[in-house]
């Protein structure tokens, strides 16, 4: 029968049925407040459903990262930022990445924030396809940007954070969060992500198809590897420019648009082609773009290298270890700086490479590398002579390998051994750092066999200390810690930032030295210190006019009354005073 012509012909609504699922297993992050294996404060409790909502407050239960605020980028220890992103430092400064059971189109996620929401900037949805044994099937990687926004700073209220998604073209059971927590007064806390989407494609709009073009656009485009002998040789008004200029323009172009230049004519790819635009090279904005092609593309302009940044790059198969190898044997002779924290991908075989082939190198970020390295693979390590920054949080290294390392590295001025819990004796490795001479800052942070031995040895050796957490250093206790502690603080007479958090030992009576030693002190916790006064505080906040920032949460010797007179009394200096919901 034909189409009456009075009637509009429509074509058939596809029914597709909705889904929403929490997440079912945290497969990767970068940071978090807990211990790997425990439950408390850790971010594998973003798995499973809501426990804590509509509560609001410090919860264990709840996925908490490492750090907040500005009070870590303030601290001796903070790393300065390299490349073309000094000037506007990528967003992110953690992510995590959640599995679910069924694959969907998104069309929802719901974010629970339970205490100090606001800290999500980003949402990716992946595709990826792995097999019952959780392998990756093929290395064909495709990230998608759901929604991006900027930091916000809401009331102390939970809320379910839904922003509106943008459509993608594939189903994804692999959603990424990033978040920025800088702006923060205190920890941003989750505690659930549920995803919502439809089992059918219902439909394409503008949006999508452009999202997916920008998506293949490589940092190595096809584009950029020629230029046409057709095209224009009239540079316009850029030929009467000195080439210093020139120069000099380009290098305030961000990565993507000085590759994106380099194919308009002769003039702008010889400028975006010159090796002293790729000095320094920060990819980890580009984290979801970077692939093996990448790194061949850019190899070319890369002679120069000295620093370079592939955190969290790589990740499901997007490089290889010998992608990242070849980069490096190519390029890697001039290196300084290597930042790869929370790369997937490296193996034993990258290590070795990276210690035989950047010889310079004095700055090594391997933070949150985990899923293939093990003891042994820090050996290598060993020969680099020159570092003077180390970063090994997270890590599986043990104590035989930090001390060689120790021994070898002379120069070191930045040590985070944070949260590794394959090190026996904390005790034995601080011993070796009486011979570091110029250790500026040293993270101890859940260093759970660390002893007054330990802090013992730091008082005979680390005179130049400006930065040392001690935070839930439990072993920090007994009859003989104030004695130790009190020779501590006499010796480092230079500390800005002191950690003590869950330090239960702590007393007044090291309070009283903190006062009297630390006139240059900045930064101080004492969070659950159950034995400070508001007296022992009042000490240090008259005597170190340079304090900006303590905590004093969970410090039950003091009321709430006494922290808000103590904040009226000093209003330039940030006090914390954390809390949990009955």
């Amino acid at each position: 029968m034909g189409c009456c012509p009075s009637r509009i012909c429509r074509p058939k609504t596809k029914m597709s049925t909705t889904v929403s699922q929490f997440a079912k297993e945290v497969l990767h992050f970068s940071s978090q407040y807990g211990t790997d294996g425990n439950v408390s404060y850790v971010v594998p409790n973003l798995a499973g459903p809501s426990t804590i909502y509509p509560s609001y407050g410090d919860m264990t239960a709840a996925c908490v990262f490492r750090t907040y605020g500005p009070w870590w980028e303030l601290a001796p220890s903070s790393q300065p930022e390299i490349g073309r992103n000094a000037k506007k430092p990528y967003l992110g400064q953690d992510f995590v990445d959640l599995w679910y059971a069924e694959k969907v189109y998104p069309t929802e996620v719901r974010i629970y924030e339970t205490y100090h929401p606001g800290a999500v900037v980003q949402i990716f949805a992946c595709e990826i396809h792995r097999d019952q044994a959780g392998q990756i099937v093929n290395n064909n990687v495709r990230w998608q940007l759901l929604w991006s926004g900027r930091p916000q700073v809401s009331l102390s209220d939970p809320r379910i954070f839904s922003p509106p998604l943008r459509k993608v073209r594939f189903a994804s059971n692999l959603i990424r969060l990033v978040v920025h927590h800088q702006h923060l007064r205190y920890y941003t806390e989750l505690d659930a992500v549920e995803l919502v989407g439809t089992l059918q494609d219902d439909g394409t709009d503008l949006d999508a198809v452009y999202a997916l073009r920008m998506q293949t656009l490589s940092i190595r485009s096809q584009d950029d590897l020629n230029v046409s002998p057709s095209m224009a040789i009239d540079n316009g008004c850029f030929d009467m420019l000195p080439g210093e200029l020139i120069q000099l323009i380009f290098s305030d172009l961000e990565l993507l648009d000085l590759c994106r230049a380099a194919p308009t004519c002769k003039l702008f790819k010889k400028h975006c082609y010159d090796k002293l635009q790729f000095v320094e090279l920060d990819l980890q904005p580009y984290w979801h773009k970077v692939n093996e092609n990448t790194l061949d593309g850019l190899a070319e302009r890369c002679q120069h290298l000295q620093k370079l940044s592939l955190a969290w790059c790589g990740d499901w198969g997007s490089l290889s270890t010998e992608s990242f190898s070849s980069f490096i044997l190519e390029c890697g002779a001039e290196l300084r700086c290597l930042r790869l924290s929370a790369c997937a991908f490296l193996t034993p075989n990258n290590i070795s490479v990276i210690a035989s082939k950047c010889p310079k190198l004095e700055e090594l970020d391997l933070s949150s590398v985990r899923v293939k390295l093990d003891s042994d693979a820090f050996n290598p390590l060993t020969t680099l002579s020159n570092l003077t920054r180390l970063n090994l949080y997270r890590t599986r290294i043990t104590e035989t390998v930090v001390i060689n390392i120790i021994r070898n590295s002379p120069k070191l001025e930045h040590l985070n051994l944070g949260a590794i819990q394959t090190i026996q004796s904390f005790d034995n490795v601080v011993a070796e750092l009486v011979k570091c001479k110029y250790l500026l800052s040293l993270n101890l942070w859940r260093a759970r066999s660390l002893t007054i031995t330990g802090l013992g040895a730091l008082s005979e050796g680390c005179k130049n200390l400006q930065e040392i957490d001690l935070g839930w250093c439990v072993q920090l206790r007994g009859t003989q810690f104030s004695s130790s502690f009190v020779s501590f603080v006499q010796s480092c007479r230079k500390l800005r930032k002191l950690f003590l958090t869950a330090v239960r030992s702590v007393s007044n009576n090291d309070m009283n030295a903190i006062a009297a030693y630390l006139p240059d002190l900045e930064q101080l916790d004492v969070l659950g210190t159950l034995s400070v006064s508001t007296d022992g505080v009042q000490r240090i906040l008259e005597s170190c006019p340079k304090m900006r920032f303590c905590d004093l949460s969970f410090c039950n010797s003091m009321s709430d009354m006494e922290i808000i007179v103590l904040r009226a009394a000093y209003p330039k200096v940030t006090i914390q005073r954390s809390f949990v919901t009955s």
